[in-house]
């Protein structure tokens, strides 16, 4: 996989420079070329639009920072891949470690062919970057190896049909520190990505951070302002601005890693969500410096979820909500973990499969239990009237959600009341444990199936007038 790079790697100095001249060590690996995992779906992009290959500026030890369990570097190449890319250069002045360090096997940007080339210097040079330019390419992205960004910026910055740069014109008050050292532009920060057309570079002849500090000037390069985008992400279903840093000083690592984990939370959550949140960004703050994958995780909660299933079919019900307790918190980690270390995968999406059996299983095996023994002898009825109310309410949700992410807009206060406090699985655990505590734990079957019948009735008229609001705007 490496035998070139490592080969050259054994020499030093001039040496490496000799070997790399000629011009570049192919890091592709058979993976690289046969694998069709790990990339996901550009939902949000027009793909037609999107760039297939790009240049990366990475320098040690700026771009081998590790954040979260994943330095900036490879933080960037799983970001690019799953943004379209294909096909990565990088340019670096320390070229023999940044080979070793993208040596190491890497499945979640396993489809992306990268090649390392070595560049003088302090600072990358237009003329460097023109030696690589792939063949028949006119818009080429360029971007910094040593900085973060958010996969929103970068899908934005390669959807555009001319030379741009992404700036940032407001950059918040508390990120001022983590960004001083970024340059600054007429159009505000140089964020360190930019979409540059080959004729425009052909006409330059500095270096790359003053070559578009002057096309931003003279208005040749549009600027693709981080502070005028949309900050709804429909992802996580809730606002959070677009963020980007430089490799942070060792004062601010932990501030930059707070940034991160932030940036994973989902909004809109149910109260008991609202409770495993701290206590799920205080796990995956140590698990992300670990080698255990999201993959792992989702496995241990879906074995954990189908012994609650038998705990509850069986009447152990205190065992049962235990493991139930500790399922809630592990159902949110995966997809934390997942988002943290950018190693999300459509087979990841399965996860959501086993949640819509679980909302089914558990109350089928609550009812099963209090059926068999008689303490509900009409717990099957109950049970049709929560599952029909739920797949209503399914109904419902989606239309909601959708609505919201096709407007960009987050999801109203009324909306986020409903999901707060409407019947899921996790508070229908909370409603067991109280009927377990008050000696009646059969009561439990009937309040969950008053509880989803009511979150349906909301749930489906808000989402016939939220689509109504929807093709209104269409209209007009």
């Amino acid at each position: 996989m490496l035998g070139a790079a490592t080969e050259a790697a054994g020499g030093e100095g001039m040496a490496i420079v000799a070997r790399c001249v000629r011009n570049c060590w192919d890091l592709r690996s058979k993976s690289a070329m046969s694998s069709t995992a790990g990339l996901d779906p550009l939902d949000d992009v027009q793909e037609s639009k999107m760039r297939r290959e790009c240049v990366i500026i990475a320098d040690s030890p700026g771009a081998l920072v590790t954040l979260c369990g994943v330095s900036i570097l490879e933080r960037l190449l799983r970001t690019l891949q799953r943004s379209g890319i294909k096909r990565a250069t990088v340019l670096s002045n320390t070229p023999k470690l940044i080979s070793d360090a993208l040596a190491r096997s890497s499945w979640p940007r396993a489809q992306l062919d990268i090649r390392v080339c070595h560049r003088s210097g302090e600072s990358v040079t237009i003329e460097e970057i023109i030696n690589v330019w792939p063949e028949a390419t006119q818009l080429l992205l360029i971007v910094r190896g040593d900085s973060v960004f958010d996969n929103r910026l970068l899908r934005r910055l390669l959807t555009q049909d001319s030379s741009a740069a992404l700036v940032d014109s407001s950059v918040p008050l508390q990120f001022e520190s983590l960004v001083a050292s970024a340059p600054n532009t007429n159009a505000g920060k140089l964020c360190g990505a930019a979409l540059l057309r080959y004729e425009w570079t052909l006409e330059q002849g500095s270096s790359f951070d003053r070559a578009v500090r002057g096309g931003l000037e003279k208005r040749t390069i549009i600027p693709v302002d981080v502070a005028q985008q949309p900050f709804y992400d429909p992802a996580l279903r809730r606002k959070l601005r677009p963020f980007w840093f430089p490799a942070p000083s060792a004062s601010n690592t932990k501030f930059a890693e707070t940034i991160l984990l932030d940036s994973v939370q989902k909004g809109s959550l149910d109260f008991p969500a609202l409770i495993h949140a701290p206590i799920e960004k205080f796990l995956i703050s140590h698990l992300c410096k670990t080698s255990i994958s999201p993959h792992q995780l989702t496995i241990a909660w879906i074995v954990l979820a189908f012994a609650t299933t038998i705990l509850f079919a069986l009447g152990h019900l205190v065992w049962g909500i235990v493991l139930a307790l500790i399922v809630g918190i592990l159902d949110g980690l995966d997809g934390k973990q997942a988002r943290i270390k950018v190693e999300t995968s459509k087979s990841g999406k399965l996860e959501h499969r086993f949640d819509s059996l679980f909302e089914v299983a558990w109350p089928s095996a609550l009812a099963y239990h209090f059926y068999t023994t008689g303490q509900l002898p009409t717990a099957f009825i109950y049970l049709s009237i929560l599952l029909l109310a739920e797949a209503l309410d399914g109904i419902g949700k989606a239309g909601v959600y959708s609505t919201s992410e096709k407007l960009m807009n987050e999801p109203g206060r009324f909306d986020r009341f409903v999901r707060l406090l409407g019947g899921r699985r996790n508070i229908y655990v909370w409603v067991l444990t109280v009927a377990v505590i008050l000696g009646a734990p059969a009561k439990a079957l009937i309040v969950m199936a008053w509880w989803e019948a009511l979150t349906a009735a909301i749930d489906l008229p808000h989402a016939a007038w939220s689509l109504h609001l929807l093709r209104r705007k269409r209209s007009c």
